[in-house]
């Protein structure tokens, strides 16, 4: 499943949801009816109280109340003897009527009396028993509220209520996916690019929208870790190949210095042992003339042994390195454009973008390695030293018998101080605060005097192109001494 940690964080959420829902429907299912039984009860018992202060009290003040209040109450007043003062329902205007009604409940009339509720067969009611007593006289009074409709209703607005739970879990599980699946698409993006770093794939970038939240701030920290771990192995790449050159002398040089000195050590052997003979022939003979002529013979020998060890001396200071690389025929045009398409997304990741004039199809005979090298170091020199937002130009043209590869890029331009500074061993044009050993265009330089071709710069109006002129390799010695 493509969007495991979606489904799961929604189900995660609609569950936490589910559960509270599920806790508090039994409270308010049991809460509901309770309490709007004590607020009916205690309407009723304010109705009690504002009944008992209407004055004067008698049926036509009390029916004035009563039509002003707009309650559905049934309301009993009536007399110790049974005399109705004033009812709300018509056949309680009835002295039998009422004796019948409440005759056996008189106990219940209370002054302090609260209001009561009872379900009765399929009827519920909040009933209020009480009495007052005004100029002497007690006047019984009950109040009755009607709530037989009122579970009906409650059952139809747990109902409604349940089907308003469902409704609302089906939509926050949708509003959910469509809050949510964004980020954890940008988050699969995320780890897709870091499983392409870990395998070594350099040329991935994230090229989403950058979120301002957490996974916004990880994407833009492993674009800058891959671009770190770019410049540092181009970087090391550079020291790569220097000490790659350096180990290929020391393995030639170790080969010649043993070839010499087995050949210093046979030359030697003879003119050692002429001097020991001559220097033998000084001490035996006894003639002046003999021993002058052995003598300078000796010294002759002498001389010749100096000016060997001399020229030995002098070529261990001279010290020439011997390089041996092998040419193919290649096109250089898809070599060029491979290298651009596996660079786009860094350069893109620099807030650069790439523009391609490449002519198609050109073929020379050269060496695949330093062409690469080339490419990678120009490359690298206009990214550190762009514009941000600027263009880097990457061209492949036939010229003067040579293919041309030029990289420009939009930026400060190469005063004529460093003109020739820039291609020495450890000198950088980089902006300060980029790391940079300086070897790149040290090397550069040092491949075109190994091709015996050309390199070089020029400023633009907007910024620098380098160029490098590959030209035909299999008419020149693999051996170059530089």
């Amino acid at each position: 499943m493509k969007n495991k940690l979606t489904v799961k964080l929604i189900i995660v959420i609609v569950l936490s949801i589910t559960l509270l829902a599920g806790i508090m429907a039994p409270i308010y299912f049991y809460l509901q009816p309770r309490m709007y039984i004590k607020q009916e009860s205690r309407y009723v018992s304010d109705f009690s109280q504002k009944l008992k202060a209407v004055e004067p009290f008698n049926s036509d003040t009390i029916k004035e109340f009563f039509v002003e209040s707009g309650v559905t109450y049934r309301v009993y007043v009536f007399t110790e003897e049974f005399e109705p003062i004033f009812t709300s329902f018509e056949m309680g205007n009835n002295k039998k009527f009422l004796h019948k009604l409440f005759g056996d409940k008189m106990d219940r009339f209370r002054e302090t009396s609260k209001p009561s509720y009872a379900k009765i067969d399929d009827e519920s009611a909040i009933r209020l028993y009480t009495r007052c007593t005004i100029d002497g006289k007690t006047y019984y009074i009950n109040i009755k509220n009607n709530l037989s409709g009122v579970g009906k209703v409650f059952e139809l607005s747990n109902r409604v209520l349940g089907y308003v739970v469902i409704g609302y879990l089906i939509i926050c599980s949708i509003v959910l996916y469509f809050a949510i699946s964004p980020s954890m698409k940008a988050l699969k993006k995320v780890t897709d690019v870091a499983t392409n770093i870990s395998k070594n794939n350099l040329s991935v970038r994230y090229q989403g929208k950058i979120y301002k939240n957490e996974i916004g701030a990880l994407a833009l920290s492993i674009n800058k870790m891959a671009d770190t771990i770019q410049d540092n192995i181009n970087t090391l790449e550079n020291y790569n190949f220097v000490l790659r050159e350096d180990h290929r002398y020391m393995m030639e040089y170790e080969h010649s210095r043993r070839i010499l000195l087995r050949n210093i050590t046979h030359d030697l052997k003879t003119p050692l042992a002429v001097i020991s003979s001559q220097v033998e022939m000084i001490r035996t003979c006894e003639e002046q003339e003999k021993k002058d002529y052995y003598y300078e013979s000796a010294m002759e020998e002498i001389s010749k042994m100096s000016h060997m060890i001399s020229e030995v001396l002098q070529m261990t200071v001279d010290e020439r390195r011997i390089i041996f690389k092998e040419s193919q025929p290649l096109n250089v045009s898809d070599v060029i454009t491979e290298l651009c398409d596996n660079n786009s997304a860094y350069i893109k990741s620099c807030d650069l973008m790439l523009i391609k004039d490449i002519t198609p199809n050109l073929e020379i005979n050269t060496i695949k390695d330093y062409m690469e090298f080339v490419f990678r170091n120009y490359l690298a020199n206009a990214v550190q030293n762009a514009t941000k937002a600027s263009t880097i130009t990457v061209s492949l043209k036939e010229s003067n018998g040579a293919i041309r590869l030029a990289i420009e890029n939009e930026g400060k331009r190469i005063s004529d101080e460093l003109k020739d500074k820039i291609w020495t061993e450890t000198f950088t044009t980089s902006p300060q605060g980029k790391e940079n050993s300086g070897l790149g265009l040290y090397i550069v330089k040092e491949i075109s005097l190994m091709e015996h071709t050309v390199c070089g710069f020029t400023n633009t109006e907007t910024g620098v192109r380098f160029w490098f002129d590959f030209t035909d390799c299999s008419e020149k010695n693999e051996y170059t001494i530089f």
